[in-house]
């Protein structure tokens, strides 16, 4: 859920580095607060034609603060996860077909379930978790009849709503949990009808280190101990144990944002350690800096440069060398071969 604009003062422009929000009454609600940062960002790019989302006009009204021009090197930075993020998830699709399952950890205001829909892509089910004042937001900002495209229209059944916060429509689902308590997110996941025996892909950005390395371990063991073949997709810090880091966490402190479970971010192998210990088969990590460099399309970013002017090209290198993509997986008798899936 968090936001790319965690830089502080003296590394971007006042525009991101003087925005602050009050303090809040609980670490979880400043956690959640940072769904409205990632949705402010990500509309700001859309703007200015980065990437195409018709959808997430749906949800922008939702936040707290009218959204605002971002620098560039954000802009770039949600443009290379966003990307990044949907390159892998479509290719997995495409590889298991209809019976393919995608979990979406700490959801917010993400649209990507809409986005693969418009593509044309095909899947069994698409289930998001996050905290139930965030999941009954989006529910009813979904179901908002004066915005088109009309959202419940793409999902396989007609939804049904319980208790404000979950939401069953065939193909989609929005449940609500916390994802350290895992008896109420084994009981909320399994009431979607989801598939042991079938593939399944996790996705999870800036999920993890809002919880303990331990409590994140026993998250992903969870999966690898009930599901046959089961992916990960984790975007998140690494590369935390330099100057740079230390702005980036200052400033997520200062709203009162912790991060307690930054020790698996120090490094590449802190990041890939955590998988292995999870009962991942194939781990691999990449920072932003590479996929940005020698995975994504080209010509794309060719495109996507020419839309704002950098004036330093190192601080969106230095932004991007401190973000990374995890690919882990577990694969029991499968013959899909998920472990050769990369961003591009």
């Amino acid at each position: 859920m968090e936001s790319e604009a965690d830089l502080g003062d003296g590394l971007l422009s006042s525009t991101i580095g003087c925005r602050r929000r009050s303090a809040s009454v609980s670490d979880d609600y400043s956690v959640q607060k940072t769904n409205d940062d990632a949705t402010e960002s990500k509309y700001a790019a859309i703007q200015l034609k980065y990437w195409e989302d018709p959808f997430i006009d749906h949800f922008i009204h939702g936040c707290n603060d009218m959204p605002h021009r971002r620098d560039p090197e954000i802009s770039r930075g949600y443009w290379a996860r966003t990307a990044a993020v949907f390159s892998i998830v479509e290719q997995f699709v495409e590889k298991v077909g209809p019976s393919a399952q995608i979990v979406s950890l700490g959801a917010g205001f993400d649209t990507l379930y809409w986005r693969l829909k418009q593509k044309g892509c095909n899947f069994g089910r698409y289930i998001e978790v996050d905290f139930a004042s965030v999941t009954a937001k989006k529910i009813r900002l979904l179901r908002n009849p004066h915005k088109t495209p009309d959202l419940a229209s793409f999902f396989s059944e007609k939804l049904a709503e319980s208790h404000h916060t979950d939401l069953h429509a065939g193909d989609y689902h929005i449940v609500a949990s916390d994802l350290r308590q895992l008896k109420e997110l084994e009981t909320k996941l399994f009431t979607t009808g989801l598939n042991k025996a079938e593939p399944l892909l996790v996705i999870a950005e800036c999920v993890f280190v809002y919880m303990t390395v331990a409590q994140s371990t026993e998250l992903l063991k969870f999966f690898t101990s009930n599901f046959q073949n089961v992916s990960v997709i984790n975007y998140e810090q690494v590369n935390m144990t330099d100057k740079f880091s230390q702005i980036m966490t200052n400033n997520l402190n200062s709203r009162g944002i912790v991060l307690p479970g930054i020790t698996a971010c120090e490094n590449l192998e802190t990041q890939k350690q955590r998988f292995l210990d999870s009962g991942f088969d194939y781990v691999h990590v990449w920072t932003m800096d590479k996929i940005y460099r020698e995975f994504l399309d080209k010509i794309e970013v060719a495109r996507i440069e020419k839309i704002e002017f950098l004036d330093e090209k190192e601080l969106l290198s230095q932004l991007l060398d401190h973000y990374c993509i995890v690919n882990a997986v577990k694969e029991a008798n499968s013959k899909l071969d998920f472990k050769n899936i990369t961003p591009k």
